[in-house]
């Protein structure tokens, strides 16, 4: 399926055939969605002839048809040379939520207390993250995670979408709009549920050897890994809000902030678990490095001006020190951006906004200011 990264080809393209066909320069890269991984076809009438009735499987049949030509058109849409950013602006692929959605409960039925399919039916997916470009298993619970995956993904998908800032007015700079930025952190939150239901209520029943089975992108390191990078760009939204808030305190900038590293760092340990496969490892692996040290330097910089508001002795000093780790984390989160931009497939990497343009002004204006009051304090104490 289309990678959201790399879906919007330059005019004068190269071919499929040529060395640089996968460098690819796509659209700026506000979430990471690698890939929409795609089920291939299976004729489930035949195969649950006797199991189920005849109504039941052509049910089935039918809405798993839905849901592979929405797949295909969504493929399409996302593989032509010149389309808009705006991807979701079209209705592909809100036609394969909404395939997705009416087949999840039929499936689910299914495994509601314990799987009642034990035909030789066998689901074929396409994968992204793993070595293997395609996985194969006999069970219905494989069915259900690569269903709740790819319903998790289109919700991170569309999120980057909103965003995305749309071609400017005449007269006016591209923004987005508060509303925007609510609506994205509602499918945020909605891609989290997603995964979280993959994570409590379907793996834990997924047979061993099934489980075994899965490729990288259903294990549950994966799942942990896409949860905690939903909810971390989510908060990172908040913290824009609470920035903008005049009325917001440091404490609960400070708050939101580690909150922000938390959801980070977890899933910077998860992914690291992942056996992805080398075409997308280091790429997944810079976005989540990248986003964990911007969380680091806002947590050190709101950090440092409370203890800097503190009367204690010593306190001035740890001030300085956490703004100097703020300011150094920031460096590294700007270098590691422009080197996810550069890995391939080669993406555009988004101008600073929100939290991190604030940041980005503040921390070393902060540092330089509080290194000569520290060092005019140093010299008058001597």
């Amino acid at each position: 399926m289309g990678c959201i990264i790399s879906s919007e080809a330059i005019e004068d393209a190269p071919s499929p055939t040529s060395t640089s066909a996968r460098s690819t320069v796509g659209g700026e890269v506000y979430v990471f969605v690698p890939g929409l991984r795609s089920p291939k076809f299976v004729d489930l009438k035949e195969l649950l002839q006797g199991s189920v009735s005849t109504d039941l499987a052509s049910r089935l049949q039918l809405l798993r048809s839905q849901v592979l030509i929405a797949c295909g058109k969504n493929s399409s849409a996302s593989k032509s040379r010149r389309r808009r950013l705006h991807q979701q602006d079209t209705p592909t692929a809100n036609d394969l939520e909404k395939a997705l959605v009416n087949y999840l409960p039929i499936l689910l039925g299914f495994v509601t207390g314990g799987e009642k399919l034990s035909s030789g039916i066998v689901f074929d997916w396409i994968n992204v993250e793993d070595e293997k470009k395609e996985t194969a298993l006999g069970s219905v619970y494989y069915e259900v995670l690569s269903v709740l995956h790819l319903l998790g993904l289109l919700a991170l998908q569309e999120a980057n979408t909103f965003l995305t800032p749309r071609p400017p007015a005449e007269g006016y700079s591209s923004k987005v709009t508060g509303e925007s930025k609510r609506n994205a952190i509602e499918l945020f939150l909605k891609a989290a549920s997603f995964f979280e239901c993959a994570l409590r209520a379907v793996l834990p029943n997924t047979p061993d050897d099934i489980k075994a089975k899965l490729p990288a992108d259903l294990i549950e390191a994966m799942f942990r890994a896409m949860e905690n990078q939903a909810l971390g760009q989510g908060v990172e939204l908040q913290l824009g809000f609470a920035v903008d808030n005049l009325k917001a305190s440091l404490a609960v900038k400070r708050r939101l902030a580690c909150e922000h590293v938390k959801v980070w760092d977890e899933a910077n340990d998860k992914i690291g678990m992942v056996p992805l496969g080398d075409e997308w490892r280091e790429k997944h692996l810079l976005f989540v490095k990248w986003k964990l040290c911007e969380a680091k330097a806002g947590a050190y910089y709101f950090h440092g001006l409370i203890l800097d508001e503190g009367y204690e002795d010593n306190t001035h000093a740890q001030a300085l020190t956490c703004l100097k780790a703020a300011d150094s984390f920031l460096k590294e989160s700007q270098k590691i951006k422009m080197e996810f931009g550069n890995t391939e497939p080669l993406s555009k990497v988004p101008p600073l906004w929100g939290a991190m343009k604030y940041l980005s002004e503040k921390i070393p204006r902060e540092v330089l200011m509080k290194v000569r009051t520290f060092r005019e304090h140093y010299r008058q104490e001597k």
